[in-house]
């Protein structure tokens, strides 16, 4: 056409710097040879902006879609990104079966990390590339974090249970570590690179020490998170010992798993086995109501990005919770 790249450029760009036959007639010819606009890609490693984040998430790329907590935090991502005309790339701890793990080479201008396996090797690749990071559910000092804190709400749900008179306690709870798996006393403190689980599950054991409850009567199964592992873990739990009369669950999914247990034992429900979850994703199981922690999981998110985005001073962001009590304890 005998014009400068840079006033094609502005035809895309900065249309008010054209007139508007000289835009057109660039738009036209342009669409003559099917160019549709400056590449994005070109832009990015030109400018090392590319108008994406990326979300690094503990498990395979079909779990955060299958989770409800994780399908409304991403939902909240997923509306704030839309809202700035930022992009997405999620990016797993773990590929499927193989285990591999993922690339970091997707060119992003900062992450959220949904992952609390803070030594996975991704989570170290992420740090590395020194880019702007957000942590959900756990805190690095030198990046902002969004989370409730846990603690005090593992806490306020060990001495409700204590105040209605339970003493012989058994916890299902996320991996403390990739692949740790089974059932154990809660004598020693729990360990691993897993910060949410160890929060939570070490809260209650505080908890217990507090109150004089035997941890020897206390019981831990760390397992996979979904509700047929709830479901093996309530079933270990309560066969090995039958004496145990609350079943902490650190999540809604682990809940319903041990719910589906006592029911299928005709175990009554919160009379022999009181039950509580997390995240207050599941009100109602079965019929009965659960007795959880209710978090914002898409105001978690959204804040996330704002955070992400937003240039200022580290941030710890502290979520609200509340402890909501229903049949099931």
């Amino acid at each position: 056409m005998g014009i400068s790249h840079t006033t094609i450029s502005n035809a895309w760009n900065n249309p008010e710097k054209l007139s508007a036959e000289l835009r057109e007639r660039i738009l036209d010819y342009a669409k003559t040879i099917g160019f549709q606009g400056p590449d994005k890609l070109a832009r990015a490693l030109r400018t090392g902006k590319s108008d994406t984040i990326g979300v690094i998430f503990n498990d395979s790329m079909s779990y955060v879609f299958i989770d409800p907590h994780d399908i409304k935090l991403m939902r909240g991502i997923a509306v704030r990104c839309e809202a700035q005309s930022i992009n997405l790339v999620l990016i797993p701890l773990r590929k499927g079966a193989s285990n591999k793990t993922p690339s970091l080479t997707t060119l992003v201008d900062g992450y959220i990390l949904n992952a609390t396996h803070n030594s996975a090797a991704v989570i170290q690749q992420t740090l590395a590339r020194q880019l702007p990071v957000v942590t959900l559910d756990f805190q690095l000092p030198q990046y902002s974090s969004v989370s409730i804190d846990n603690a005090s709400a593992m806490r306020d749900i060990a001495r409700y249970l204590i105040a209605k008179g339970h003493r012989r306690f058994g916890i299902i709870a996320f991996s403390s570590r990739p692949g740790a798996q089974g059932m154990r006393h809660l004598e020693r403190a729990v360990s691993g690179d897993n910060t949410l689980m160890l929060t939570r599950v070490n809260a209650c054991r505080e908890v217990f020490l507090q109150q004089a409850i035997p941890l020897s009567d206390c019981w831990l199964y760390e397992t996979q998170h979904d509700e047929q592992h709830g479901e093996l873990a309530a079933e270990a739990l309560l066969t090995a010992h039958p004496e145990l009369s609350a079943l902490i669950c650190l999540s809604d999914r682990f809940a319903l798993g041990a719910v589906n247990y006592c029911q299928r034992q005709h175990l009554a429900i919160p009379q022999q086995v009181a039950i509580t979850g997390f995240d207050n994703i599941l009100p109602e199981v079965n019929g009965i109501g659960l007795t959880t922690i209710a978090q914002d999981a898409e105001r978690k998110g959204e804040i996330a990005v704002e955070l992400l985005l937003n240039s200022g001073p580290i941030t710890h962001y502290a979520l609200e919770y509340q402890l909501i009590v229903r049949e099931t304890a």
